[in-house]
């Protein structure tokens, strides 16, 4: 897109028009919920107004008329690839304290899509979970397939895509929470741990004349 035509186009979504304007309610997948928020973020770092609404409109003007003037074919659907992973357990937990459930699927394949890369301690690619606890992930294929050359470029043998994986989730809580991601689970799953020791043992230990 040329300087004059993005111009033109931020000028559009800046001005907007609101004339006949009525409320739509949009089901979007949680891949295009992140993009559109966004392309907001993008065009008011650009200094324009801007919100999700403004930016449908201007989506669905471009998209009418293009549909108006041209024969091309729709692009399929968006096809999303499913893969079981195994993570230390208390992992899903602490990362939906930061990503609401419906959204955590398209987080992390932003997250690989986007910004992953691989830590450079490979001792940390080579950590095994502990106590278990397996995701079912779904992700569009190009995010597979990234994992898969990372794989191929760190060209170490015992480091998978399950260790890729696990990492970039770790990544991702830890910059979310601003801190070491295996810290936060190691310390929920002490807190847990006495938590049931409490419950266990805990009106024994307080009885009156228990030893």
């Amino acid at each position: 897109m040329t300087d004059d035509r993005l111009s033109e186009v931020l000028n559009c979504i800046n001005h907007g028009d609101k004339k006949g304007v009525k409320s739509e309610r949009f089901l979007f997948d949680e891949h295009a919920d992140i993009r559109l928020n966004d392309l907001v973020k993008t065009v008011r770092e650009s200094g324009y107004k801007a919100n999700r609404s403004s930016i449908m409109r201007h989506l669905m003007n471009e998209l009418l008329q293009k549909l108006g003037s041209s024969e091309e074919v729709l692009p399929k659907a968006r096809e999303i690839h499913h893969s079981s992973f195994y993570f230390e357990k208390g992992t899903r937990e602490l990362l939906e304290t930061y990503v609401p459930f419906r959204d955590r699927n398209a987080t992390i394949e932003h997250y690989i899509l986007e910004s992953y890369v691989p830590t450079s301690n490979r001792e940390l690619l080579f950590d095994k979970p502990d106590e278990v606890e397996t995701w079912r992930i779904g992700m569009a294929r190009a995010a597979f397939d990234k994992l898969d050359g990372l794989v191929n470029e760190v060209h170490t043998k015992g480091i998978s895509r399950s260790s890729l994986m696990r990492d970039a989730v770790m990544q991702l809580i830890s910059q979310s929470a601003n801190t070491d991601a295996r810290k936060l689970i190691t310390e929920i799953r002490l807190q847990k741990a006495l938590h049931e020791f409490e419950n266990t043992f805990g009106s024994a230990l307080r009885a009156p004349g228990r030893v």
